[in-house]
């Protein structure tokens, strides 16, 4: 057998082999649309070279020829399926385009015209000749130059792709660099083919996709993967081996970690003990440099052979904005706890021992002195009322149960407050107008506080003589409705809405001014609202709207939101 024509064979066979011995490995890549279309990729340039491998075996002119075209439709497949590997590669996608149809019409259109060729001669012309052995020469044609030209100006889309993308990633892909060179160094072998006298008029790239396949998938898979996984995303990220030892890293990882370079085939510990002690949980690392200390959100990816993990990939996000706010939020939150702890204990306890002494000097002062007294236990009365008011409005801010909801029975808690608003106020009149409501509405214990402060807030702001305070209600199809009316001034109609603010009132008002904004809060949480509207002929109507309960309703946990929001 001559030298020369031994050497093809084996050159397109080894190809061929290779590229299908590669077909089981690649098909472990992760990513779905990767596997797919690297395997496709394979299997097209095997056929390709078995097209090759056949022109050059078969025994007839027809047989040479029509595998010979086998050969060169595949090797159009290849272009196809390299393109659709190089945009999963790097996180696009080829599915959505709105150019795919009429390139799949071109395709075809052109698969079309190389199967017709013996008709039209286009692509090319054969004829037998004994140089460099003999075979039957391939002619190549216009057409073959044209369609050779869109092909490589296809593949260099795909170059591109790959070269943007290993650029953006700034980990040492330079050993990828080299293997996806090499699967277009054979072009040039493509097109020196037809001055050559030693050279057959083929494609060359089967030995060069062989090379980048077996590198790829077989010394640089891990690599090959790493840098997938980080396609699409700036985030920092370092691949570690299977002993947790550096193996490679981005430029944004070696901005928040300086020591990386220095660290290949170390442990991570080396770098960040922090980081090594997070590695397989997912949770804030605190890195602090020059003074100043920053949160990142650790994430592991492992990279499996099968059952066993030869890898992973740590990404790094940078959360150090949500967790400062996060870390604020808990320091107001223990302020919070320790103001409400002053408020029940110190301040109440303080003020219930001056009212027991004021009320035990009223058969003991004079005609004169029974009006500063009287004036002593209100105030001090109110004192305790705010006090109760603020711890209500506090636990409503850090108490994890206030966004547990639950079944709640509204008319007894509304009949429960009115009993002690009676007790409070014996110079005003309250009164229910019809049924109150029997439907239980989605709450939970702390809403008496929002009718304790409605019915409080009706009786202080009220000029006249006698407060009146009349309470109503109705059911809905999914809500029920309290309405607390009084015989007070109203409230005008531009500050219908700033009311419930907090700081808000009356510019005489003795009250607090979070009284009605404890009141917004809790029914906001609640999934329902409270507003104000006119009373005929004068007066304020604070409504309150709750949802009804229900079992899924129950099981619900509401976020939490800004009450002023």
């Amino acid at each position: 057998m001559d030298l020369v024509f031994f050497s093809y064979v084996v050159l397109f066979a080894l190809s061929g082999v290779a590229c299908l011995g590669s077909i089981p490995r690649a098909r472990t890549i992760q990513h779905p649309g990767t596997r797919r279309a690297f395997v496709a990729f394979l299997a097209s340039v095997a056929l390709w070279c078995g097209g090759y491998l056949g022109y050059l075996l078969a025994p007839t002119s027809t047989s040479k020829t029509a595998l010979y075209v086998t050969g060169f439709i595949f090797a159009f497949v290849a272009v196809g399926a390299w393109v659709w590997f190089c945009a999963e590669y790097t996180g696009r996608s080829l599915q959505n385009t709105p150019f795919r149809y009429p390139a799949l019409a071109v395709f075809l259109f052109l698969i079309g015209l190389k199967i017709t060729n013996p008709l039209h001669n286009l692509y090319f012309t054969t004829e037998w000749t004994t140089e460099p052995f003999p075979h039957l020469a391939i002619n190549h044609q216009l057409l073959y130059w044209v369609v050779l030209g869109l092909s490589y100006a296809v593949i260099m889309v795909g170059f591109f792709m790959l070269a943007e993308r290993l650029y953006q990633t700034g980990t040492d892909s330079r050993p990828l660099v080299i293997l996806f060179g090499i699967t277009g160094v054979p072009a040039v072998a493509t097109i020196l083919s037809e001055q050559s006298a030693t050279l057959l008029p083929l494609m060359y790239e089967p030995p060069g996709v062989a090379v980048f396949a077996v590198g790829t998938l077989f010394v640089y898979f891990d690599r090959f993967e790493a840098i997938r996984m980080t396609t699409g995303t700036t985030r920092p990220a370092i691949y570690l081996d299977q002993s947790n030892r550096v193996r490679d890293f981005n430029h944004a990882a070696e901005t928040i970690f300086p020591g990386l370079p220095d660290a290949v085939g170390e442990p991570i510990a080396v770098v960040s003990e922090r980081l090594a002690d997070h590695i397989s949980e997912t949770e804030v690392v605190s890195v602090t440099e020059d003074g100043e200390t920053r949160y990142y959100e650790v994430a592991t990816t492992p990279f499996l052979s099968g059952e066993v993990r030869t890898g992973q990939l740590v990404t790094i996000t940078d959360v150090t904005e949500r967790e400062s706010y996060r870390r604020k939020l808990e320091e107001k939150t223990e302020q919070l706890e320790a103001l409400n702890r002053v408020v029940r204990h110190d301040i109440r306890n303080d003020m219930a021992v001056v009212l027991g002494w004021a009320e035990s000097l009223e058969d003991h002062v004079d005609a004169e002195g029974e009006e500063a007294l009287d004036r002593v236990i209100r105030s001090s009365e109110h004192i305790v009322e705010l006090t109760e008011t603020a711890r209500a409005f506090i636990e409503s801010l850090t108490d994890d149960s206030v966004a547990d909801l639950k079944q709640v029975d509204v008319r007894t808690i509304v009949e429960a407050e009115l009993t002690t608003a009676r007790e409070t106020h014996s110079a005003a009149r309250f009164e229910i107008a019809g049924e109150l409501p029997a439907a239980p509405v989605q709450a939970n214990e702390m809403l008496s506080s929002v009718f304790r402060n409605l019915l409080e807030n009706a009786v202080r702001h009220n000029d006249s003589a006698t407060p009146r305070v009349t309470v109503s209600g109705a059911e809905h199809e999914d809500s029920v409705q309290i309405r607390v009316a009084d015989n007070g001034p109203g409230v005008p109609d531009d500050r219908k809405e700033q009311i419930f603010g907090k700081g808000e009132k009356g510019i005489d008002s003795p009250g607090s001014g979070i009284g009605l904004y404890l009141a917004h809060t809790l029914t906001k949480q609640y999934g329902g609202a409270v507003w104000v509207e006119d009373n005929e002929p004068t007066g304020a109507v604070f409504v309150v709207e709750l949802p009804l309960y229900s079992d899924t309703g129950s099981e619900t946990t509401r976020t939490q939101t800004d009450p002023a929001g």
